[in-house]
């Protein structure tokens, strides 16, 4: 017998029919049991086929009823996705509230996270087919609305024979609307313990970053091969998700991933799997990434781990060499950021050294970076690649225990004119925590001053620049827990009484937290330079009527 359900044609099958495919619900058809009640396995002649299915046989005992059943016939009914369960039919027969869904052969992830039979490239497409499943339902169910699932967890991830990922479990699902830029519902807060949302338990409020969250969850289990709650530890070995972030937060990851698995990663694809994992269990909630972006970094994750060639493509384009003499050494890259293959990349690259400028390499196309250093020589470079660089960085040998690194805006070796112009400096002191920036600014930077604490006392530097005023002063405030890990602006030509001079256009001050700014016009030729967690040490350039030029002091050690 057929139902039509949301326009979707099911199979109603009779009670008789599950109970010769399932032995009379034997015990030795039970595979397993979740909220709703046990899972048994049977064949069933469908379309004149016979089928393995899943039957899950509602027991009231487990909590949940009638609401949980017609939520997962409307879901399954009306979305169909290859990384989402296929429901087969239902049955609805003398009481009883039973579920038919295609058989997934190798069960739920769960069973595997702890165990040896997945290699890090499985898990990484699991990781990737979950989250694409996910993606549908936050995004592609509709134009009007979205499925939030609240109930995201390993056990809900099952395994077919391909080992391909398949979202299962709708009974908890909520439909909401997808035409606004932050969909949420008020809601009884209700999932598993260990992969909930904090802020949907704290508040009620379910969002799709509430689904974020609990996948997050999910990827530490899949990265670290252990559940999300250990109830035989009593301290911070308990929950996964805490320690987790614990352990990231000091570089100490290594000690917690499944030792099965760390000999087989790329420390690239290691590295985005794992940021992206944490930035899924940000407790604010915008901080999260969407679904969309978290399929794209999986999709990156996955190519840096199985590509064999790096920054090269396989498709024969020109390789060059830039061949130093004895006495040369680089002093510097400069290159461009565009984007190939819809990802942003390293579309160009060039070498300064002491004698030459080597190249530009590749197409100079998008924005302009430049990374000049002083007082050190070159140690190596760091990033990412796949087919392409996608980012890069520089590892310097110091010379000095604080190192120059810039400078961005007028060279200090041209003479400058008329108007007058001097060195200026700031260095953050042992201990000081830099409270506060204060930027005097109109369509270009004239100032910046620099205030630090150090044990309740405010301490405030001399006045960089504005040394014919300023047209408006903003302060940029760090919170106590906040540090700055990069700067990022554009160099351009002042207008207006004094033309012609190479200065600082705008600036932006990046933490941990967020980005200040810009301040500033932001026109002319962009510069940024981002530095690791404690490195910071000061700032110095030119200054005058205006800021002429920065450069960023960095600790040789951090």
């Amino acid at each position: 017998m057929e139902s039509i359900i949301k326009g979707q044609v099911l199979l109603n099958i009779s009670l008789n029919d599950l109970n010769l495919a399932t032995n009379n619900f034997s015990d030795k058809n039970f595979i397993g049991q979740g909220g709703y009640g046990k899972v048994y396995i049977g064949n069933l002649s469908l379309s004149g086929q016979q089928k393995t299915v899943a039957i899950k046989r509602l027991d009231h005992t487990f909590g949940q009823g009638e609401h949980e059943f017609m939520m997962e016939i409307q879901m399954l009914s009306c979305y169909r996705h290859k990384n989402i369960i296929s429901l087969v039919g239902y049955c609805d027969d003398e009481g009883e509230k039973i579920l038919i869904y295609e058989h997934a052969k190798h069960g739920s992830l769960d069973q595997y996270i702890s165990g040896s039979e997945l290699s890090w490239i499985q898990r990484l497409q699991i990781s990737l087919g979950a989250a694409r499943g996910i993606s549908y339902l936050h995004n592609d169910v509709g134009p009007q609305h979205r499925v939030l699932h609240r109930d995201i967890k390993s056990s809900n991830i099952l395994l077919d024979e391909n080992w391909e990922a398949k979202i299962s479990d709708f009974g908890l699902s909520k439909i909401g609307p997808a035409n606004v830029d932050y969909t949420f519902l008020v809601s009884s807060p209700c999932g598993t313990m260990g992969y909930v949302d904090p802020q949907y338990v704290k508040t009620g409020v379910l969002t799709k970053e509430s689904d974020v969250y609990s996948f997050g969850v999910v990827l530490f289990e899949i990265l670290c091969g252990r559940p999300t709650i250990v109830n035989r530890y009593e301290d911070e070995r308990r929950s996964l998700a805490s320690l987790a972030q614990q352990y990231f937060e000091q570089n100490r990851l290594h000690d917690i991933i499944h030792p099965n698995l760390k000999n087989e990663m790329k420390e690239d694809s290691l590295y985005i799997f794992s940021m992206l994992a944490y930035e899924c269990l940000k407790d604010k909630r915008s901080e999260r990434p969407t679904m969309t972006s978290i399929v794209r970094q999986l999709e990156k994750a996955l190519k840096v781990q199985v590509s064999s060639k790096f920054g090269v493509k396989a498709s024969g384009e020109i390789i060059s060499e830039v061949s130093l003499d004895s006495d040369e050494e680089i002093v510097g890259i400069n290159g461009t950021i565009g984007t190939q293959e819809g990802y942003l990349s390293i579309s160009s690259l060039s070498f300064e050294t002491t004698k030459m400028t080597h190249g530009p390499f590749g197409q100079v196309k998008g924005t302009v970076f430049s990374l000049p250093w002083k007082d050190g020589s070159l140690a190596g470079f760091y990033g990412l690649a796949t087919n392409h660089f996608e980012s890069i960085g520089i590892y310097a040998r110091a010379s000095k225990e604080i190192i120059k690194v810039g400078t961005w805006g007028r060279d200090g070796n041209v003479a400058p004119r008329a108007r007058p112009q001097n060195d200026w400096f700031f260095q953050l002191e042992r201990n000081h925590h830099l409270k506060k920036i204060t930027v005097g600014h109109g369509d270009l930077i004239y100032s910046l001053m620099f205030t630090t604490e150090y044990r309740g006392v405010l301490y405030t530097s001399k006045l960089a620049g504005g040394w014919n005023g300023v047209e408006k002063t903003s302060e940029v405030i760090f919170e106590w827990n906040e540090e700055l890990r990069g700067i990022n602006g554009t160099i351009g030509i002042s207008r207006g009484d004094d033309p012609g001079c190479t200065v600082i256009s705008s600036i932006s001050f990046v933490t941990d937290k967020r980005t200040h700014g810009p301040f500033g016009d932001a026109r002319g030729t962009p510069f940024t330079l981002l530095f690791d967690e404690g490195s910071f040490a000061g700032f110095y350039g030119l200054c005058g009527w205006y800021i002429d030029s920065i450069g960023v002091y960095l600790k040789a050690n951090a």
